[in-house]
C-alpha cells in the first residue's frame, strides 16, 4: 500500500504497470496537501484523520 498525492498519481500508476501490478492500490490525497509545503501541526492532523481510516481498512481487509 501506498499513500501518494493526486499530483503524482499518473507517474505512480505507470509505475505500477511496469512492475508488473497493474492494479496496485494507492490512498490518494489531494489538495489542499500540497505535496512540497511545510504543512502545520494541525494539518498533519487532519490529513492523519482523514488517511488512517483508509490504511486500516486496507490492512484488515
Amino acid at each position: 500500500m501506498a499513500i501518494i498525492h493526486q499530483a503524482v498519481r499518473g507517474s505512480a500508476q505507470s509505475m505500477a504497470r511496469l512492475s508488473g501490478v497493474p492494479d496496485y492500490g494507492f490512498i490518494i490525497v489531494d489538495y489542499p496537501w500540497i505535496p512540497t509545503a511545510i504543512w502545520s501541526d494541525a494539518e498533519i492532523t487532519d490529513l492523519a484523520k482523514l488517511v488512517a481510516p483508509q490504511v486500516l481498512a486496507r490492512l484488515t481487509a
